[in-house]
């Protein structure tokens, strides 16, 4: 069975990028696996979490896009995810979402709107290499 979770909300809290999990690390799964793939029907980024032979996924809705883009631009490190019993740090987060974020520029494979929603969110990392 697919698991699978939602982030909509998160915030910059001492120089480090938040994300809210209204949940216990332990239903994130065994570990951050340090990949990230899409969902472009859903329009979301998803991390994937390790567990047991299988993964969870862990969608980044449009709500926090924009901190995302904060997050590239800080070169800061990885987010982390503040659960109900503690913080998990997702490994690989922002090497991987700005794999992505070029990927999907002008890439219609992935979809006209949500090639053009992530080129609109993220139009500021995209225009630095321009």
């Amino acid at each position: 069975m697919r698991i699978e979770h939602r982030i909509t909300e998160g915030r910059l809290k001492e120089g480090t990028v938040c994300f809210n999990y209204n949940g216990t690390e332990n239903t994130l799964g065994d570990s951050p696996s340090g990949k990230m793939i899409t969902d472009s029907d859903a329009l979301s980024f998803v991390y994937l979490f390790e567990d047991g032979e299988e993964y969870r996924y862990l969608h980044f809705t449009q709500h926090v896009w924009p901190l995302m883009q904060q997050l590239i631009e800080m070169e800061n490190g990885d987010p982390v995810i503040e659960c109900e019993d503690g913080t998990v740090q997702l490994i690989g987060f922002t090497e991987e979402l700005t794999m992505l974020v070029f990927n999907i520029e002008g890439n219609g494979n992935y979809g006209e709107e949500f090639m053009l929603a992530v080129e609109q969110a993220f139009k500021k990392t995209l225009q630095q290499t321009s």
